[in-house]
């Protein structure tokens, strides 16, 4: 079997012996954090790995990642192996149909659950007092 070149080995391997534990432990309180930063911005979360750093008395002491908020849809900047979490909802803010009201479409679907709307003009039965 061939050896694997350095340049592949991941980033998360590690000198110091650090066990696996600690390293997913500290992950998933740092992305737990992360991603609820992101949400409460209303933001799409990207993020890479980077060298260990550890500071006792920081949540979680050891970080071994970056991290950016993008605005929902958007690219995260060049030149990182990026890993990105679409946190909201994509569709609407790539829709062509943002900001436009079908009138028909809502009238039907509104007429449809039973609610007999109606948008702009009222029927001759309700002008008239009937």
């Amino acid at each position: 079997m061939d050896a694997i070149p350095l340049d592949q080995v991941s980033k998360i391997a590690n000198a110091g012996g650090i066990s696996a534990r600690v390293i997913l432990d500290a992950f998933d309180r740092w992305l737990s954090h992360r991603v609820a930063e992101a949400r409460g911005a209303g933001m799409d979360l990207a993020f890479h790995d980077r060298e260990f750093d550890i500071a006792p008395g920081r949540d979680p002491a050891l970080v071994g990642w970056s991290h950016v908020l993008l605005a929902p849809g958007a690219k995260p900047p060049p030149g990182q192996d990026w890993t990105v979490y679409r946190l909201q909802n994509q569709g609407l803010t790539h829709s062509a149909g943002v900001g436009v009201l079908n009138q028909d479409a809502l009238r039907t679907a509104l007429e449809a659950l039973g609610y007999g709307a109606y948008l702009g003009d009222p029927p001759a039965s309700a002008a008239s007092g009937a």
